[in-house]
């Protein structure tokens, strides 16, 4: 796997020192009603990471290149995971970036970054993702990368005490270049 880097982020493999950072982040109060996971402790985190290296999954931390000539800071990560190279396929999974970098289109650049790695390096077709319904800025950014709704799975997951839908969103490669095309 590749480090990928634009003039503002740079998005590299995670590595062991980045997951206490990403840890934390799964205990924000304002994550944790719409990620599917409920906090985890530091054992879990190691494990997490460990089934990343081993399943080959594209995880990658984003880092911002605030101001030059200092270290980058550590945003969040973004992913793709369950990549089935036969059908061609992966689910694309990102984690929140804190509030002070909200707002200036790093969710996006980051996840433009990771889409296009996937469709033309990865060979990937077919990239999908589940969002909980009431996860509007999710689906803002989904929407904005040029995902589309597919449809919605009932009482999919068991979140928070209740059940919870899930929308499912979707883009192909060649959706993803005619977009791109479009944009140049």
């Amino acid at each position: 796997m590749r480090i990928l880097e634009s003039k503002r982020l740079i998005l590299k493999p995670v590595e062991p020192e980045d997951l206490s950072f990403l840890m934390e982040q799964r205990w924000d109060a304002d994550l944790t009603d719409y990620i599917i996971h409920n906090p985890i402790s530091s054992y879990n985190q190691q494990q997490w990471y460990e089934k990343i290296c081993r399943n080959g999954d594209v995880a990658m931390s984003i880092f911002y290149k605030e101001k030059n000539g200092e270290e980058p800071v550590l945003l969040g990560a973004v992913g793709l995971y369950d990549i089935n190279q036969r059908h061609q396929r992966a689910t694309w999974k990102t984690l929140r970036i804190p509030k002070q970098y909200q707002g200036i289109g790093l969710a996006s650049e980051a996840s433009e970054m990771l889409i296009e790695y996937g469709f033309n390096t990865l060979n990937i077709n077919k990239i999908t993702s589940d969002v909980f319904p009431d996860n509007k800025s999710i689906i803002n950014l989904l929407e904005h990368l040029g995902f589309k709704k597919e449809g919605r799975l009932k009482q999919h997951y068991f979140h928070q005490g209740k059940f919870k839908d899930v929308l499912i969103y979707s883009m192909l490669r060649n959706e993803f270049n005619r977009k791109k095309a479009q944009s140049l």
